[in-house]
């Protein structure tokens, strides 16, 4: 308890007295960070990394006034996606309920504030993570500022960034785990087919809830390249059931979608991945090559990409993992067809997993 209110202290310390750019130059703080954010100042800190304050007090009124908008087509899309985020939480559960309608508010004011992109179901997982630990506004304004400053070119038509991720995270497993990055590529198994999920919720359907608490402390800080680390860690803790236990493309799909919590620990996961030596060179050539070749070089034929993206955000409770007809061959057929999209609408009844937060109130700070 003693050593938890320190970090406390220092962490308020930091948040009141340093600046965000300096914090995340300092080794000192990344070790600290890498301990994790006390969960009754992680609110504070997190929109502190992000710099989502400033843009706050930049634009005071603004999210009132996008809030108070008229409605537009998208939102029947956003008021149908909403009881299937977290709908164990008990901030989401009730529909129609505050937390449902705080979420709507946040989703729908995006909707005005980028109408380039609207909204893509993957941003309901976001916001309603930030929700659960801060006021409307202040997850509106943090939302806003983790895909402008992290996550853009995720959120695009064309999928952009996720595209040269998947190209560096197939690269990157070849080089740490070249017998599991054979097996994946003997069956049809690309990146792209797990790290949508992965990334675009920011493993919210993925880890368990602590462990996902502990990757957004880390990726708040340093960025896109912890969700590198976070993925090969995932697929090493996972390599052993991978090569023994799932022969086929749907297993290895239905797995990777649906990996059993006991896999992915807070300690584990984190040990894993900080044992994980990522070289910046390699990184950065990879990101060229990726750029340079284009998304056919990396088999990713699918065109509009996140319009025809959607992530479910329900799953039957008797559900342990994916059957071949929901997201295994299909998913694998859709995305070899050429000039295709990666389109999960299809089937509404087509789940994937979510890792639900604990069942608690909204965190205070």
């Amino acid at each position: 308890m003693k050593h938890y209110r320190e970090r406390e202290v220092k962490w308020l310390s930091i948040v009141n007295k340093m600046d965000a750019g300096s914090v995340k130059k300092d080794t000192k703080l990344k070790k600290l960070v890498r301990s994790g954010i006390p969960t009754s100042v992680r609110s504070r800190v997190w929109q502190f990394l992000a710099g989502s304050n400033d843009y706050q007090h930049q634009q005071k009124g603004k999210f009132q006034t996008l809030a108070n908008q008229p409605a537009t087509a998208i939102y029947n899309v956003i008021d149908r996606d909403l009881p299937r985020c977290y709908p164990d939480h008990t901030l989401f559960r009730i529909e129609n309920g505050q937390g449902q309608r705080d979420l709507g508010m946040i989703l729908k004011a995006y909707a005005h504030y980028n109408p380039q992109l609207e909204y893509c179901q993957g941003m309901g997982r976001l916001a309603g993570c930030m929700l659960m630990h801060m006021p409307t506004e202040d997850a509106f304004w943090l939302l806003v500022c983790t895909i402008d400053r992290y996550m853009n070119g995720y959120f695009t038509p064309e999928l952009s960034q996720l595209r040269i991720d998947a190209y560096i995270i197939g690269q990157l497993l070849k080089d740490h785990e070249p017998k599991l990055a054979q097996h994946l590529e003997n069956n049809d198994v690309t990146p792209i087919m797990y790290i949508a999920q992965w990334f675009l919720t920011a493993f919210t359907m993925t880890l368990p809830w602590q462990s996902v608490l502990r990757v957004w402390d880390l990726f708040l800080f340093s960025g896109v390249k912890v969700f590198y680390r976070i993925s090969l860690a995932i697929l090493q803790l996972c390599k052993d059931h991978l090569l023994q236990s799932c022969p086929t493309n749907s297993e290895i799909l239905g797995f990777l979608l649906h990996i059993p919590h006991d896999y992915l620990s807070a300690d584990v996961l984190l040990e894993t991945a900080f044992h994980i030596k990522l070289s910046k060179t390699d990184i950065g050539r990879y990101a060229k090559k990726a750029t340079v070749n284009g998304a056919d070089a990396m088999g990713l034929p699918f065109e509009h990409g996140l319009k025809n993206l959607r992530i479910s955000g329900s799953m039957p409770s008797s559900s342990s993992h994916l059957s071949s007809n929901s997201i295994g061959s299909s998913l694998k057929d859709r995305i070899k067809k050429k000039g295709s999209s990666l389109n999960l609408r299809e089937n509404s009844q087509s789940t994937l997993p979510v890792a639900s937060p604990p069942p608690l109130p909204v965190s205070s700070v």
